[in-house]
């Protein structure tokens, strides 16, 4: 199967993202091919509503040609889940974000999870986001940020884990966190250390997101279109990302 990995975040490199395709595909099946592209038209990092927002319709584009080109699902690469339904609607395949896979699969772990962000600024989207899927209010025992940027935990892989892991340990021993989740893909690869120093599951989001979309295709699965119907038939004009229904 080929699964179209949309990174939402401009400029990264080649290296940086073939690095991030082969740590996913370390956990894929030998017949999954990944393929991860970022943005090219659009200056953005997704840190802020704002930021999703503005990237969306190149996001929407990269997601229809994957879909042309023959890619069986869409991951969407950030845990905001951006243009998720705008996705959903003009695809068939299945789109799923990262975000929503996580924290459904954090609840069928233990009776309650807190999610770790990287900003404090993060933290109110982040209740918002956790709510508009559905999910019991009690079940999110807490939102901890670990004030890191990305540059400083590319950097220092250590100083990442044992600052997650005093965040995961306030979590537990304040909260009564039975689950963490990790709100950041850039958290790649350290889900499984950390889960081993704090004794309790921990969801890597980019890894759950890639298992999940494997999942889908292989029991012939994706979004119902009573839920996201195809958009009425026109054309869509934004900037350089033009978007044809037919």
């Amino acid at each position: 199967m080929k699964i179209k990995i949309i990174n939402p975040d401009y400029g990264m490199t080649k290296e940086q993202i073939l690095k991030r395709v082969e740590i996913l595909s370390s956990i894929t099946r030998k017949d999954t091919f990944l393929s991860m592209e970022c943005l090219k038209d659009s200056i953005v990092t997704i840190d802020s509503m704002l930021d999703v927002s503005l990237a969306s319709p190149e996001i929407i584009k990269m997601a229809v040609n994957a879909e042309k080109e023959g890619y069986d699902a869409v991951v969407l690469y950030c845990f905001s889940d951006p243009a998720i339904a705008a996705c959903r609607e003009v695809l068939s395949i299945p789109v799923i974000g990262a975000g929503q896979a996580s924290i459904l699969t954090a609840c069928g772990l233990g009776y309650n999870f807190s999610l770790i962000v990287t900003e404090e600024t993060r933290i109110p989207e982040k209740k918002n986001f956790v709510s508009s899927l559905g999910i019991n209010p009690n079940k999110l025992a807490s939102i901890q940020s670990i004030e890191l940027s990305y540059e400083e935990m590319e950097k220092d892989k250590e100083k990442t884990l044992s600052t997650l892991a005093k965040a995961a340990n306030k979590c537990i021993c304040e909260d009564n966190a039975e689950v963490i989740v990790l709100g950041c893909l850039s958290f790649l690869g350290i889900g499984k250390r950390l889960s081993d120093k704090i004794n309790i599951p921990v969801i890597d989001p980019a890894f759950i997101a890639v298992s999940t979309a494997e999942l889908y295709v292989l029991h012939n699965l994706s979004h119902s279109k009573k839920s996201y119907p195809y958009p009425i038939a026109g054309t869509r004009i934004s900037s350089k990302n033009n978007i044809i229904i037919n």
